[in-house]
């Protein structure tokens, strides 16, 4: 038997298996992306055989791979276990996994309060709207917008999702001014392409009728960004646009939030219950989210 290749080969190998591609691996470990493919070809150098095909967007286990990556995922947990178990403190790192809009507007603003008073634990966050699988993958914490129930995984109610048409100050005063009747001429209404119905769903909960005109936009980011820049009424969503209403930079001219059904949840694999670093985590992530939600 010859020699076993560094760990740290091991790992990026186990991790680009479970990611699916080199960049998300890197992001996972916190390595560059040339770091993990380097890894990845000293380890083939190693072992004296191809495991994966890079050719295209998404890597491919060869019939090497295919045999080496199960035993190779298998030692890596077992050694990471026994590491934790000798030397009694799991690892800062935690990662979590969540939605980019998310992120981007509610969970990297709130960075300051998790750091105020220690440098752990080593948040590390993988925004993604692809639905990962948590224990596969050895990701600490996911946030997901459902019901609460997800096979496989335990979880904690952060708060439910809520809608209502928002805007800047100036043209929520003209808004009030002309009543909601005057959206369709003014044509200052922005869809969500991601959430085609919802604003019909909100004029259903409010008895009002759904504008006629209106534009579109692929992403909740760029419709934020189109509100706070003034070019219309967006359809505001908690709790992303909690920071701008807070800071006055949105406001609700016909103020009547509605419950979306599905609620934000902080939810993590049973087969990895949250670790102490974890845990400080979800305590963080469910104080922020109790300080509050647009009314």
């Amino acid at each position: 038997m010859g020699a076993i290749p560094p760990i740290s080969q091991i790992r990026s190998f186990v991790a680009v298996v479970a990611h699916g591609r080199l960049n998300r691996a890197a992001a996972a470990l916190g390595l560059s992306e040339s770091a993990v493919s380097h890894h990845l070809r000293k380890l083939e150098h190693a072992l004296g055989a191809k495991l994966l095909e890079r050719g295209g967007i998404s890597v491919v286990l060869t019939a090497a791979g295919e045999r080496f990556a199960p035993l190779a995922r298998d030692a890596v947990a077992r050694l990471e276990e026994a590491v934790g178990a000798v030397a009694g403190a799991e690892s800062g790192r935690v990662l979590l996994t969540l939605p980019r809009s998310l992120a981007t507007h509610w969970v990297v603003p709130r960075f300051p309060r998790l750091y105020a008073q220690t440098g752990e634990p080593e948040l590390q966050l993988l925004p993604t709207t692809r639905r990962c699988d948590l224990e596969r993958e050895q990701i600490d914490l996911a946030i997901r917008l459902g019901e609460g129930k997800w096979p496989g995984l335990d979880g904690v109610f952060m708060m439910p999702e809520r809608i209502c048409p928002v805007t800047t100050p100036g043209i929520a005063e003209d808004l009030r001014g002309h009543g909601w009747g005057a959206l369709a001429p003014n044509q200052r209404v922005i869809v969500n392409e991601a959430h085609p119905g919802e604003w019909a769903a909100w004029c259903e909960a409010t008895g009002r009728a759904p504008p006629n005109k209106t534009r579109s936009l692929e992403s909740f980011d760029f419709v934020l960004q189109a509100g706070l820049a003034g070019s219309g009424l967006i359809m505001g969503r908690t709790p992303m646009v909690h920071d701008a209403l807070t800071r006055g930079d949105l406001v609700a001219p016909f103020p009547d939030w509605v419950d979306t059904g599905p609620c934000w949840y902080v939810v993590w694999s049973e087969q990895r219950p949250p670790n102490r670093h974890a845990a400080r985590v979800l305590e963080w992530l469910k104080t922020c989210a109790g300080e509050g939600i647009a009314e």
